[in-house]
């Protein structure tokens, strides 16, 4: 390489000499230095190691940006990532007035390593590594984890047909697929969007995905189902079954269809549907179905500085298995739960400042995971929430997010509590 580097160097040098009968002399030299200064950018990349892909802005076939990196390649081995950090700083008084201090908290919710291997330009493999709250542990007080959030294999055939197998995204609302902290604002993720919608919500199965012509892409999957032993009046959540020796007696499908009129604008739904009862000692000894149906349609639109999002879902449980369910915590399930918010943010620097942004949005929503209950069950008031967040997401870079913002957090209980966050996230 240094050889190559001085013949080119030579070159260069002599290139006046041979061409001074030429007007176009200094134009060949000046193409000449450019092509130098890009190998010699080559040659010190290779010394680094810093020839490393960068994840790009947006992301591809339904996932993050970091997430994506190994399509990029043009072949082998990808790695990116990200995480994020939250201060939650709670109020000390409900919304009763009744005073119930909380302790505040601060946490390394999650570091995230993404590996991917692209053995050619058919098949792909991609997964995501997570480490949750900083460390392993046996407790059930501090969460700590680590898990496998998805892995999968990609069969790329076409633009139209793709197949994909693994532990793959359910590819339902805005945050279960692309949750990199710098895409979404706000601090917290939204609650129509982890108890309507349980993300990071995946499940073993296979499937097909691919884009079609009227600007519409499409991800249809087959997979377990849930565990409806582990329903609470909280909501579906915890009958996720993330991929570990996951019961499979009885299957559920999933998919979702968007389309993009123009440029920044995305509208879309998505679905699930799938019988909970596995069948399982541990489940619904009556073997009554349990048929869980979610419904979600969702809205985005992106313009200058402008960004605006709005989403609803709507959940049902079939009422006769949820009313023989055990153990008893499973029939306090929601038969019927909905979540939904609106969020407009505004990017007050416009681009004045290079990359940065500099974004004040607010949020509008309302979640009930117990909207409908069977007979018998009282729904828990402080299920049914509303939440306003105001805040300010900075952002030096894309792919770094600085965030503060204060939830007002009221439910038919009047037992709300009101909180700051403060937190930043990042991907790489």
């Amino acid at each position: 390489m240094k050889f190559l580097t001085t013949i080119l160097a030579l070159v260069l040098a002599a290139a006046p000499a041979f061409s001074q009968d030429k007007p176009d002399t200094e134009k060949r030299v000046a193409d000449l230095e450019r092509k130098l200064e890009i190998l010699s950018r080559e040659l010190e990349a290779q010394k680094t190691g810093a020839q490393v892909p960068q994840a790009a802005e947006g992301g591809k076939f339904g996932l993050a940006p970091a997430a994506s990196k190994v399509y990029e390649t043009k072949g082998g081995l990808s790695i990116g990532g990200y995480g994020e950090v939250l201060y939650e700083n709670f109020d000390a008084k409900l919304e009763d007035g009744t005073y119930s201090p909380k302790a505040n908290t601060v946490d390394f919710a999650r570091q995230i390593l993404y590996v991917g291997y692209k053995f050619n330009e058919t098949f792909v493999f991609n997964t995501e590594l997570e480490f949750e709250h900083a460390k392993t542990s046996n407790s059930a007080n501090d969460g700590g984890s680590v898990s496998v959030e998805f892995a999968y294999l990609d069969v790329l055939l076409n633009k139209a047909f793709n197949a994909r197998a693994g532990m793959l995204l359910i590819p339902m609302g805005f945050i279960n697929e692309i949750h990199e902290p710098p895409t979404y604002l706000g601090a917290k993720r939204p609650v129509t969007e982890t108890a309507i919608i349980p993300t990071t919500w995946r499940e073993n199965g296979l499937g097909i995905h691919g884009e079609l012509p009227g600007n519409l892409s499409y991800r249809f999957y087959l997979v377990n189902g849930l565990r409806a032993d582990r329903f609470t009046k909280a909501g579906i959540r915890g009958g996720r079954q993330n991929g570990g020796s996951a019961l499979a007696e009885s299957l559920a499908y999933t998919g979702r269809l968007d389309w993009n009129p123009l440029p920044g604008a995305t509208f879309g739904v998505s679905f699930y549907r799938g019988n909970s009862n596995q069948n399982d000692q541990t489940a619904t000894l009556s073997g009554e179905p349990i048929t869980t149906a979610i419904l979600e349609a969702h809205g985005e639109y992106r313009w200058r500085g402008l960004q605006a999002r709005g989403l609803y879902a709507r959940m049902t449980n079939s009422e006769a298995g949820v009313k023989a369910a055990t153990p008893a915590a499973a029939r306090e399930l929601g038969t019927k739960q909905f979540g939904g918010y609106l969020e407009v943010g505004y990017d007050v620097l416009g681009g004045r400042f290079g990359r940065q942004a500099l974004l004040p949005f607010v949020r509008f929503e309302r979640a009930n995971t117990q909207q409908e209950v069977v007979a018998g069950v009282t729904a828990d008031k402080a299920n049914d929430q509303s939440l306003r967040t105001v805040g300010l997401v900075y952002k030096p870079i894309p792919q770094i997010a600085f965030k503060a913002d204060l939830q007002t957090i009221e439910n038919r209980a009047r037992k709300g509590r009101n909180q700051v966050n403060l937190g930043f996230g990042y991907y790489f």
